[in-house]
């Protein structure tokens, strides 16, 4: 363990030292509109300290969360010279969830288990096909916003749990009924962080078999079911790892780190719902865990939307060794 915390705190330190005399990213938050439906999507743009367009990426909160979602990774995204949009989704945000509380659920896993339907998800992958519409159309229109600076013949999607279920979704996994897919082939890279395998394991080859883009799996031993914190958690986390162990070969990766629960993913300390059973994990055991996780992202993130050939040699052959006993790490 300890020569697991000395090598990810060393490249956290070397990351660190590479941006030391970058300006902080600008940070703006927002909203768009899209008029089809009549929905505001509330935005955190983080915009790095830099010339000319970069890769973008955008980020899904888990369930009944918001554009404080995922801080940690976007923040550490930007100030690596990416712009990073974090996307909050009316109908299972923090505004969906306190509703759910005034109209007197009291139950935590109710509230989030009510707010977490397939119309929702839907509308997830809306938001973010607009956003990419909405960016695509004021660039033509020539807009001097933030929005000139995004690349987008290089697009990364990222997201936690529900979030997560959104990637997947945008990804290409597949559904049961006459819509197949609600893919979006402007993405190039996926990120998951907490992704779920839900329904019978004889479906999971085909529901994840035919995701081609390269793609990285993040959870960890005790990334337990939110909805259910207190059913089998050796199943919630198998299910986790069958996403990964089910996508076809090629570009697919797997980050599964020691004592890691499920919010911790999140990025955002201040934004836990609830802790789900686990052992008491100490500060350097979290701090193991984010170092891992935003070293692991920017390495994915520079070798698929920049194309970074010794990036994408670390994700296939030093991954392992730099994690050491902080997790376990799996590429194919």
């Amino acid at each position: 363990m300890k020569n697991a915390l000395f090598i990810l705190a060393s490249y956290a330190a070397t990351l660190a030292l590479a941006t030391d005399t970058v300006a902080a990213p600008q940070v703006i938050d927002t909203e768009i509109k899209d008029p089809s439906r009549d929905r505001v999507i509330p935005i955190k743009v983080r915009a790095p300290d830099s010339v000319g367009k970069v890769p973008l990426v955008i980020f899904s909160h888990g369930l009944g969360g918001s554009v404080e979602g995922g801080k940690a990774w976007g923040e550490h995204w930007a100030a690596n010279g990416y712009l990073v949009v974090h996307v909050q989704h009316a109908g299972s945000d923090i505004d969906a969830l306190r509703s759910e509380f005034r109209d007197g659920v009291d139950n935590p896993q109710r509230r989030m288990g009510n707010i977490a339907t397939p119309e929702n998800l839907i509308g997830r992958v809306d938001d973010v096909r607009f956003l990419i519409s909405e960016i695509e159309r004021q660039q033509k229109a020539n807009a001097t916003s933030w929005m000139a600076r995004a690349d987008l013949s290089r697009i990364a999607m990222t997201g936690h749990s529900f979030g997560a279920s959104t990637t997947l979704a945008l990804a290409g996994q597949r559904y049961p009924g006459p819509v197949k897919t609600i893919s979006d082939a402007r993405i190039k890279a996926f990120i998951a962080l907490s992704p779920n395998a839900t329904g019978q394991p004889r479906t999971f080859p085909e529901r994840f078999g035919s995701i081609a883009s390269p793609f990285l799996s993040i959870t960890g031993t005790q990334d337990g079911n939110p909805l259910a914190p207190d059913r089998n958690l050796s199943k919630a986390v198998a299910n986790r790892l069958a996403v990964y162990e089910h996508q076809p070969p090629g570009d697919k990766y797997l980050l599964f780190l020691s004592e890691a629960d499920h919010m911790v993913f999140n990025g955002n300390e201040q934004q836990r719902i609830q802790r789900l059973p686990q052992k008491n994990v100490s500060d350097a055991t979290k701090t193991q865990i984010y170092d891992a996780t935003k070293v692991a992202t920017l390495k994915f993130l520079d070798a698929y939307l920049r194309d970074d050939a010794s990036a994408k040699r670390w994700l296939q052959q030093d991954a392992v060794k730099v994690l050491g006993s902080a997790g376990e790490w799996k590429s194919k």
